[in-house]
């Protein structure tokens, strides 16, 4: 039997991201009546840094690549879009709808120097990827990139 280290952090984050996803749910609802139309939500990331680049995936499903909007700073990375509501399903008989529709945006910090002019982004099976190199140095520009 191995002891573990007891860390009452590690516990007060678990309550904090519990408290999130309440407060989420319930006040970010708008339209539809909590059916997921129309409610604020914000893409999964993962963000990972490799010796020569930092990358960014982001799940988007549902959301077409022309619907996706990527800047870069050399400080921070914005992703927006919006996932269209299925018209077709208005007249059904609607059992469950969990899915997110609507605008969305998310801002991550880049915290490493980055060449924002030189990262480049693509988009497949609902998966958006950006790629940034690293840099010594890099100006505080607004890049906008072509999601391919």
């Amino acid at each position: 039997m191995s002891l573990v280290r007891w860390d009452p952090f590690d516990e007060l984050a678990t309550i904090r991201d519990a408290m999130n996803r309440v407060f989420d749910e319930t006040f970010a609802r708008r339209g539809m009546g909590g059916f997921g139309f129309g409610r604020a939500w914000q893409p999964s990331v993962d963000m990972y840094e490799t010796e020569n680049e930092v990358v960014v995936r982001a799940d988007l499903p549902g959301v077409g690549q022309k619907d996706v909007e990527v800047t870069l700073t050399d400080s921070a990375l914005t992703i927006k879009g919006e996932s269209k509501y299925e018209k077709e399903i208005e007249d059904k008989n609607v059992y469950r709808r969990e899915r997110a529709y609507g605008t969305f945006a998310r801002t991550l910090p880049i915290t490493t120097k980055v060449k924002p002019d030189q990262a480049r982004a693509s988009f497949k099976n609902g998966v958006l990827e950006v790629v940034i190199p690293k840099a010594e140095e890099a100006k505080g520009k607004v890049y906008r990139l072509d999601v391919h």
